[in-house]
């Protein structure tokens, strides 16, 4: 078992408290021997835990945590966060039993199939307002999907406000991020789930008209989960640099001409109990914040919903 080094030449395991929780978890690259027998059909470069060889990034993924079977990768980079996990730290995991989105709704995460993946960011005092980080995180997915697939044009890959990346109009990744403050400085947890192998009669029968994989909208795209994997990071951390120093003003030429929503008839779910309401996405405010036509027919903000397109 080689030794783990981390960031500031510390051996890592003494450095963030290091150990194997259990048979199915391994760090930075330590095998487990359950990740190691799977022979899946998936391509080359699907084992998650041969991430470090495929890595561009400065910080993120450098120090990696990675679970054949997890609750929920964002529980977890939490914990982390609270016993000293270093700014770009990485959770990911082959399968999650609790995978969870916005407003507590459940994830699907069968194992083996998909990325399921969690960032801890340390971006100290803010710079910015936060309330848009979900569509830089959206940015940077985008941008490393494409970077990573070539052979996908960019009118097929769309973004959802406030937190979706869609494929050809189907939902092919989510973001959840959560935050918490000390003194003046904030720590970030920012989940992300893509839908990578599965067939559609892998998906639940309530996601098969609604979601979509890599595998089902490119079957000869053969790249595997860490590749992919790879050039998200790589893409999420120039993005998020951006948004951290210059906040979404910087970011916000790469979002905007992506956002499916803009300038259409949209039905809008506030999380609030009462019934949808239809109405037309005008734009983006300064932060972020969708703006929409009000009753009285002015700009009005909405700073967190379910967004759809309407019904024709």
């Amino acid at each position: 078992m080689r030794a783990l080094v981390g960031p500031s030449g510390l051996d890592a395991g003494l450095q963030l408290g290091f150990h194997v929780r259990d048979r199915a978890s391994v760090r930075l690259g330590l095998p487990s021997a359950t990740s190691r027998s799977e022979t899946h059909v998936n391509p080359p470069n699907d084992d998650l835990t041969a991430l470090a060889g495929l890595l561009t990034t400065t910080r993120f993924g450098r120090v990696h945590e990675h679970h054949t079977s997890i609750g929920s990768t964002n529980d977890r980079a939490l914990a982390w966060l609270s016993e000293g996990a270093v700014d770009g730290a990485l959770v990911s995991a082959d399968a999650q039993l609790a995978g969870r989105g916005r407003m507590g709704r459940r994830w699907s995460s069968p194992p083996g199939r998909d990325l399921y993946a969690s960032l801890i960011c340390r971006p100290g005092v803010p710079a910015a307002d936060f309330g848009a980080l979900s569509l830089a995180v959206g940015v940077g997915l985008r941008e490393g999907l494409l970077a990573a697939l070539p052979q996908l044009p960019g009118h097929r890959l769309a973004l959802k406000w406030p937190n979706d990346l869609l494929l050809d109009g189907l939902k092919l990744a989510g973001v959840l991020c959560e935050s918490r403050w000390r003194g003046r400085s904030v720590e970030l947890v920012i989940g992300f789930g893509v839908n990578v192998h599965r067939s559609r009669a892998q998906f639940e029968p309530s996601l098969r008209d609604r979601a979509t994989s890599l595998a089902r909208a490119l079957p000869d795209a053969a790249l595997g989960r860490a590749e992919i994997l790879a050039a998200l990071l790589h893409a999420l951390e120039r993005a998020l640099e951006t948004f951290f120093e210059r906040g979404f003003a910087a970011i916000r030429p790469r979002y905007e001409p992506h956002c499916l929503v803009l300038g259409r008839a949209v039905e809008i779910d506030d999380g609030r109990g009462g019934p949808r309401f239809q109405t037309t996405a005008l734009g983006l405010d300064h932060d972020g914040a969708l703006l929409v036509r009000g009753q009285d027919g002015q700009p009005t903000r909405v700073e967190s919903a379910d967004v759809w397109l309407a019904p024709p």
